[in-house]
């Protein structure tokens, strides 16, 4: 019998197996790594879910090389000391994940439906925080954007023939005098945002309303995903899992046909973690081509100081991209969802075990 077979090893470890005080901080420095390593990706998607059609980014390779060679290198990292305050609701998503999963087994013993109603109430709890923090994130990846860069003889033709291409984001301006400076250009947009219903004569009065513009749809959108990607991460998982089986049966079968000895043959098979890490890029290239469209609009909707519906902002995009707005950003966003998929699933596994109580660790696979 083969360690995958063992009855007393279990692949999943629930949240009363772990030691938080282990967990919580090696995920937070986990996730962090993963962030600073893929956040040129994240600035990227923005300004390509942001452009109208093609007027400014040609594609995925073509903005990271724009905009490195235009702004510098490091605005390829603009708002990331404010995108990293994600930290804290995420360790709040990531607790809150594992504990109704946990507490979930009262209402169903099925793995699925479990990890779907886990991920979409942790998301709803963790949007009260980061909402504001992606809000403003998203306005310094913003700083500096312009088409002046970018003149093609097509862009021209296009831009004189369509009403379309013509058409631009509304945004906040931010003077360049400032643009160096991080601080200032934080404390621009916030308090553009804080004041933004505001006349000369009302200065004394402002809103947090700036700061969750967008909230519904980004809650759906980040609920949608997560019960998405909870359930395929651990479907994929388990299929991954019987695939490794049968073809471990398979290459044994064959090894003792063809070598036609009666020694007892042993069968290798992977690191439960590999398969881990195999089953996060395949989840979220599936809630990723699902959820696009509407992370579109959560974007133009977050970026635009004109208040919009929902409605009217997708229709604007379908008048835009027609079928390209399932598309828009795509790369972007599939090249970081992932390998940030990959990375915080090694680094999410891994401290899991690392940060099991000494009465469980005989008892998981490894």
């Amino acid at each position: 019998m083969s360690e995958s077979d063992d009855p007393n090893l279990t692949y999943d470890i629930d949240w009363p197996m772990l030691e938080k005080t282990r967990f919580i901080p090696l995920s937070v420095l986990s996730t962090f790594t993963v962030r600073s390593l893929l956040y040129p990706f994240t600035l990227v998607r923005t300004r390509l879910q942001v452009q109208v059609q093609s007027s400014i980014y040609n594609g995925t390779w073509h903005a990271l090389t724009s905009t490195a060679r235009y702004e510098g290198f490091r605005s390829l990292y603009k708002g990331f000391l404010v995108y990293n305050g994600q930290l804290i609701p995420g360790i709040i998503y990531i607790t809150a994940f594992e504990a109704i999963r946990s507490h979930a087994n009262i209402l169903s013993t099925n793995q699925y439906l479990r990890a779907g109603v886990a991920g979409s109430m942790a998301s709803m709890i963790a949007q009260i925080l980061a909402c504001p923090i992606d809000i403003i994130s998203q306005h310094m990846q913003l700083v500096g954007l312009t088409s002046s860069s970018r003149k093609t003889h097509q862009q021209d033709r296009l831009s004189s023939t369509s009403n379309v291409n013509r058409r631009q984001i509304h945004r906040i301006h931010v003077p360049k005098e400032i643009r160096n400076s991080n601080y200032l250009v934080f404390k621009h947009i916030c308090n553009t945002i804080l004041y933004e219903n505001a006349s000369e004569k009302q200065r004394a009065r402002f809103s947090l309303k700036g700061f969750y513009r967008g909230y519904f749809i980004s809650t759906f959108l980040f609920s949608l995903t997560s019960a998405i990607w909870w359930p395929s991460y651990y479907f994929y998982q388990n299929q991954l899992l019987k695939i490794q089986s049968l073809f471990c049966k398979f290459s044994l079968a064959i090894t003792l046909l063809l070598i036609r000895s009666s020694f007892v043959a042993t069968s290798y098979t992977m690191p439960l973690l590999v398969i881990q890490c195999f089953a996060g890029p395949l989840s979220s290239l599936t809630s990723t081509f699902l959820t696009n469209p509407l992370d579109v609009c959560r974007t133009r909707i977050q970026v635009e100081r004109e208040r919009r519906k929902v409605i009217q902002i997708m229709s604007e995009l379908w008048q835009e991209e027609r079928f390209q707005v399932f598309t828009k950003g795509l790369t972007a966003r599939l090249s970081h969802s992932c390998i940030y998929s990959l990375f915080i699933i090694f680094g999410y596994e891994t401290v899991k075990r690392v940060s099991l109580k000494e009465e469980y660790r005989g008892t998981v696979k490894w």
